[in-house]
């Protein structure tokens, strides 16, 4: 019922009545005849349904007459129409307003999903020929805004001019919160949503390696874990994170026992990695400029080899907008252009997704 009403108000928006049974002089293809034969034969009406719909919200056909500034009579002719129309009857009148049937019930309900799948069409299809507007919420965890925060800031301040961009840089389990909450749209996250109104789709896997100055790690090639155990360790103190790191419950006891001193954010880790005061296992995109500028030495790290996965968290729960599909398509040119530049090593996983 509900294809066949959008069909008839969507091929005949200005039907006269009798103007198809006698006319013939509007070609149709046979494609659109066939489905105009569909819709001739629902006993429903755009306007009527509308003014139904009036009556069953505002509980009364006077508050809907005033509402719609349409003339009460009106109102109660064509409900009375369709009613009759249906075989049915939808509305009890009372003195004081109106109580629907178990029928009026029923048809309120179907009503209501149509007339906002209509509008929310008119809405969509109009938003084609306009810019891309609203606002965007965007998470990242500390490596992706190190690795791609202000190349994405700067793709969408020039491409989606009339987009006003939110960014927020948290580790990813509060952004997965955040994402629950609506305080986000998208979100670049290490550790996938073990919630099923979140969607995480894979799209680099990285290899881990130790951060250090040549000065304590030296210049060399890939380095046993059990030698970076014994050098003073700096990491990040929550449990998530060292899941992210090693899904190996004792390798991630042992990283943790060695552990002297955490520190949550990206930028002192760094400085104090930076300033000789230990080395840590991240990735080597957490400190790219660190790493080109001859400040740090990345050394990945084996025996065992450590990796994991970065993913982008959108949210099932409602649709997104345009504005967040376009940041979207954004994001993953961003990350495809790092890993490519050699920016974010690792492998890409995202040749599924579509950015266009």
């Amino acid at each position: 019922m509900i294809l066949i009403l959008i069909c008839k108000i969507l091929l005949f928006p200005a039907e006269k009545e009798g103007s198809l049974a006698t006319g013939g002089d509007i070609p149709l293809c046979p494609a659109a005849a066939a489905v105009g034969q569909i819709a001739m034969s629902t006993k429903l009406d755009f306007r009527r349904l509308r003014y139904f719909v009036a009556v069953c919200e505002l509980g009364s056909f006077s508050r809907a007459s005033e509402f719609l500034s349409v003339a009460q009579s009106a109102i109660s002719q064509h409900v009375a129409t369709l009613e009759e129309d249906l075989g049915v009857q939808l509305l009890v009148r009372q003195p004081r307003g109106v109580s629907r049937t178990e029928a009026g019930d029923r048809l309120f309900a179907h009503a209501r999903g149509v007339l906002h799948a209509l509008e929310q069409a008119e809405l969509d299809v109009l938003s084609l020929s306009r810019a891309v507007v609203g606002p965007v919420m965007v998470g990242f965890n500390y490596t992706a805004m190190e690795a791609i925060g202000l190349p994405f800031i700067r793709r969408v301040a020039s491409t989606l001019t009339e987009v006003k961009l939110r960014v927020i840089e948290a580790h990813s389990e509060i952004m997965h919160q955040w994402m629950l909450s609506g305080q986000a749209d998208l979100a670049l996250t290490l550790v996938p949503p073990n919630d099923d109104r979140l969607e995480g789709v894979p799209l680099l896997d990285e290899e881990l390696v130790c951060l250090g100055t040549r000065a304590m790690i030296g210049d060399g090639g890939p380095i046993d874990l059990a030698d970076v155990l014994r050098l003073p360790l700096i990491m990040p103190g929550r449990t998530a994170v060292l899941q992210a790191l090693a899904s190996d419950a004792e390798v991630r006891n042992a990283i943790a026992a060695k552990v002297y001193l955490e520190i949550e954010s990206a930028i002192p880790l760094k400085r104090a990695v930076s300033a000789g005061l230990g080395v840590t296992v991240q990735s080597a995109a957490l400190a790219g400029d660190e790493i080109a500028r001859g400040e740090l030495v990345a050394r990945p790290v084996v025996n065992p080899s450590m990796g994991r996965t970065l993913y982008l968290v959108s949210s099932r729960m409602k649709t997104a907008s345009r504005a967040v599909v376009e940041a979207r398509r954004l994001m993953i040119d961003v990350v495809r252009e790092a890993h490519s530049s050699g920016r974010w090593p690792g492998r890409m996983r995202d040749s599924h997704l579509e950015t266009r």
